[in-house]
């Protein structure tokens, strides 16, 4: 199999190649046997994660953060594996789960994996978070991925923490229409034991599941961070071993898309696009495409957009969101290219009718937009210190609870209850349709803290030859200020789009809601809106200050495992039929908070308080009760 080995950083090529890789080898470490008590050379990855390096992170508007937490973990794994030798210590382990919580909805993730790991000396790990969701449907089973901090369990070698692997990327599958689910990981490449998280899952017309994630792979000795694919060939019930799609040192946001070949109409074909970050300083990336043409078997990869810093665009991308008409296999890729000092980012949408070979941009004709290809759009949120240290966010545009706590740097507001934004639009294409919703910011001007937020659904009949106006589906109001997250998916063969997000009401807690619209000519209509989760919830404490002596602006997630300010993640998601009939049902997935926590004294969040979890609905009702 042919791997694109697109670019690599010294400092973990040099790191791999020092600690022996041939060491950290799936079956072959003793810490796999149950019954270990000693281990000889086996090479590890810290868990001590305040003595961790960190790696850098791309900014944009003179510190805006824009790296996946995905990508960070990996980048710290990468950085920070040891060779070790000696005694294990496990850990007591203990439940921190206060009450079952789960009423309306259904719980998707299995919550007895979630775990608090104790050493004496140390702070506990309460890995109990799990967040971004990515839905597929196929009949009745229905997958859904997403990240979790439960896998990742953690032994002690001579006074130090390592993991003993380290699976972020989960799923949940049920084969029973989303009624109940069963949970796992799916599986990382040869001879690793990690990935990362960012899923994106999809389903082929022959009923075969994928699922993109970031993670690692070793060629020659050499590890590096890799987009990864697994594959199921069994409905979901087990996947495949990771296989290393693109291998990069730069790689972020994956975003896979399947639909049909717009010439070998029966063949399916896959696409991933991601973020390439360029180099170690990470001022510059590029947008890349995987394909394959054989099921995942084997991908080839190309940059498809190169910005180039022109004083008003800046060379950073992010976000990308491909989708494919399963009509007529055209391939649509929206992404945010970000400006260099202007309040507004800018979508854009790049899109292919031979497969990915060539790519021409969609043109919005904005006027006052920097060129005629850009849509502007300003992100919503407030500006915050989401804290140093190897799991901090640095600064992050947040939707917040409480007051800010103080002590940020440079005097930036710091608030604990605090959840992450990112500028990730959401797209469905059908017969021509293209429908593309944002979050969008009730100000002009970019961290506007008195602003609210709203939804936005672009919407082109003839595949962006020509858009009608933008259209407000979800308004700011006095009750309910914020909205944010949209996930969007097409039902009745491209007659009606369904479309949820998160809610922020007066009260500051968050729940969601899903939209039925009506899809008339080159007009939208609200048929219903109606809540999607069953309760509102609060955010759990995401962003604790921990000070230490070389530093005094660290802060951590009060699950260790996960980063600082990351809690609902960067997306939620709705599934449908391949085809997007009604052969199947059609389910919602997002992170839901109603489920409480107890931290232990020792704790960095003592007490109670919620913790993310991933929670469906079905939908199907609301899109029947249209006909």
């Amino acid at each position: 199999m042919k791997i694109a080995t697109i670019g690599t950083n010294n400092s973990i090529r040099a790191r791999f190649v020092s600690v022996v890789l041939t060491a950290f080898t799936l079956g072959t470490s003793p810490l796999h046997t149950a019954a270990a008590q000693t281990v000889s050379g086996d090479a590890l990855p810290r868990a001590n994660f305040l003595q961790s390096a960190k790696p850098n992170g791309s900014t944009v508007k003179g510190g805006l953060s824009i790296q996946s937490p995905g990508r960070q973990s990996g980048l710290n794994i990468l950085h920070n594996l040891a060779k070790v030798s000696g005694s294990v210590e496990r850990p007591s382990v203990r439940s921190g789960a206060a009450g079952n919580g789960v009423t309306g909805n259904v719980l998707v993730n299995d919550p007895t994996l979630d775990t608090i790991l104790s050493f004496p000396g140390f702070l506990p790990f309460e890995e109990s978070s799990q967040n971004e969701t990515s839905v597929a449907v196929f009949g009745p089973h229905v997958l859904v991925g997403y990240r979790s901090t439960a896998g990742a369990p953690i032994v002690n070698i001579g006074g130090n923490l390592f993991y003993e692997h380290y699976l972020i990327s989960a799923y949940s599958i049920s084969h029973d229409g989303g009624r109940t689910f069963t949970s796992g990981f799916v599986p990382p490449t040869p001879n690793i034991l990690s990935n990362f998280g960012d899923p994106s899952v999809g389903v082929d017309r022959a009923g075969h599941f994928f699922y993109s994630s970031i993670g690692a792979a070793v060629v020659d000795g050499v590890g590096h961070i890799a987009v990864q694919i697994n594959r199921s060939d069994d409905y979901g019930n087990s996947f495949s071993t990771g296989v290393p799609v693109a291998l990069d040192d730069g790689a972020d946001k994956d975003w896979l898309a399947i639909g049909p070949d717009p010439k070998i109409r029966s063949r399916d074909n896959l696409y991933i696009t991601w973020t390439r970050f360029k180099d170690s300083t990470e001022t510059a990336d590029e947008l890349w495409l995987s394909r394959s043409f054989d099921g995942g078997a084997t991908w080839s990869s190309k940059p498809i957009f190169k910005p180039v810093n022109d004083g008003v665009n800046s060379a950073i991308v992010q976000w990308s969101n491909p989708v494919v008409d399963p009509v007529s296999g055209r391939l649509y890729v929206p992404f945010t290219h970000y400006p260099d000092v202007l309040d507004a980012d800018n979508l854009r949408v790049l899109v292919s009718d031979d497969g990915g070979e060539t790519f021409r941009f969609l043109a919005f004709n904005i006027p006052g937009a920097v060129d005629a290809f850009a849509y502007p759009n300003v992100m919503p949120g407030t500006l915050s210190d989401c804290g140093s240290g190897p799991t901090g966010q640095g600064f992050r545009v947040v939707l917040h609870q409480g007051p800010n706590i103080g002590g940020g740097f440079n005097g930036v507001p710091r608030y604990r209850q605090a959840n992450l934004m990112v500028a990730q639009p959401a797209a469905a294409a059908f017969g021509g349709q293209l429908f593309i919703a944002l979050h969008t910011s009730t100000s002009k001007f970019f961290n506007d803290a008195t602003a609210g937020s709203e939804i936005n659904i672009l919407y082109s009949g003839d595949g962006g030859v020509n858009w009608a106006p933008p259209f407000k589906l979800a308004p700011s109001t006095t009750s309910d200020l914020h909205h944010v997250n949209p996930a969007v998916a097409l039902a009745q063969n491209g007659n009606r789009l369904l479309v949820s997000y998160y809610v922020q009401q007066f009260d500051e807690r968050l729940r969601t809601d899903i939209a039925r619209l009506h899809v008339d000519g080159n007009h939208l209509r609200v048929d219903a809106i109606t809540n999607l989760s069953s309760t509102a919830f609060n955010l759990p404490p995401s962003n604790n200050p921990l000070p230490q002596p070389s530093d005094p602006y660290v802060t951590v997630n009060y699950d260790l495992v996960e980063g600082s300010c990351h809690v609902l993640g960067e997306y939620q998601s709705i599934g449908v039929s391949q085809n997007g009939d009604a052969s199947g049902p059609i389910v919602a997935a997002w992170t839901d908070l109603r489920r409480s926590w107890t931290s232990p004294s020792d704790s960095v969040a003592p007490g109670t308080h919620s913790q993310p979890d991933v929670f469906s609905a079905r939908v199907d009702a609301l899109v029947a009760a249209s006909r």
